[in-house]
C-alpha cells in the first residue's frame, strides 16, 4: 500500500496529463500538493523505484512518463453466498 502523499502525487500527475496533455511543472506540483520541491522530488523518486513512473532526465518534471496510473487493488477474499431454497426464508425466519 502506497503512502497518501505518493498516491496523491500519482493521481495529480495522471489527471493533469490526461486533462492538459502535458506534465505539470514543479511549481504547479508545489501549489497542488502544498509540499516543497525536495519533498516532491523524494516522492517522485519513490514512485519511480516502485515502477509507477519513469523519470530519466530528472532536471524537469516534463520528462516523467506514467507507467501505471494507480496502484493495483489488493486481492479481497470472495464471499460465498449461501444457497437459499426458494426465498421464503426471508419472510419466515426472522
Amino acid at each position: 500500500m502506497m503512502p497518501d502523499f505518493e498516491r496523491k502525487l500519482l493521481r495529480i500527475l495522471y489527471n493533469f496529463c490526461g486533462q492538459r496533455r502535458r506534465m505539470p511543472q514543479m511549481m504547479e506540483l508545489e501549489v497542488k500538493t502544498g509540499r516543497t520541491e525536495s519533498g516532491i522530488r523524494k516522492a517522485l523518486r519513490e514512485l519511480e523505484r516502485q515502477g509507477f513512473i519513469k523519470w530519466q532526465d530528472q532536471s524537469s518534471t516534463e520528462h516523467i512518463m506514467i507507467l501505471e496510473g494507480w496502484e493495483p487493488e489488493e486481492q479481497t477474499p470472495v464471499r460465498s453466498i449461501p444457497a437459499s431454497s426458494d426465498g421464503m426464508d426471508y419472510w419466515t425466519k426472522y
